[in-house]
């Protein structure tokens, strides 16, 4: 009841309604989700990634746009506490893109882990066509040029 009525005020405003989860709310869907929990956990992950995106993308903007106009009076005042304001409101434009980049590659080292536990790379094996006679001639020339080789460098030593 309390949901639908906070959802019509949300409506009626205008605004995203986001229910609020309370702790009791959150271990009772603890216990009935151990069932699905992979795919909750995936879809969770998902949908706090696009929330936490984009926050971070209304900050960027917002910082933009707060940047602009502390300049404008910063070069009018001439002050150097202006100037100082500028330069706090830039690094943390510059933090808030910096997270937003950690989030993309944590989000895509999980979707690396999830992919799968087989092997990352393709492994094609070699196949030897020949006699066992060429086979052995081959390892025994090779043994020879491995050892003329340690030679040389013992020589050079």
């Amino acid at each position: 009841m309390k949901d639908k009525v906070e959802k019509n005020i949300s409506d009626a405003l205008g605004i995203e309604y986001i229910p609020i989860v309370e702790e009791k709310d959150l271990a009772s869907s603890e216990e009935s989700s151990t069932k699905n929990n992979s795919a909750s956990d995936q879809a969770q992950a998902d949908a706090d990634y696009a929330l936490v995106r984009k926050n971070l993308k209304n900050i960027i903007n917002q910082s933009e746009a707060a940047i602009e106009g502390i300049l404008d009076v910063a070069s009018e005042s001439e002050s150097p506490r202006a100037y100082e304001v500028v330069a706090q409101l830039i690094h943390s434009s510059l933090d808030a893109n910096g997270k937003l980049m950690e989030l993309h590659k944590k989000m895509k080292d999980l979707k690396k882990e999830e992919g799968g536990s087989g092997p990352k790379s393709i492994t094609n094996n070699s196949i030897y066509v020949g006699s066992t006679a060429e086979l052995q001639k081959f390892l025994s020339e090779r043994k020879k040029a491995k050892l003329l080789e340690k030679k040389d460098a013992d020589k050079e030593q």
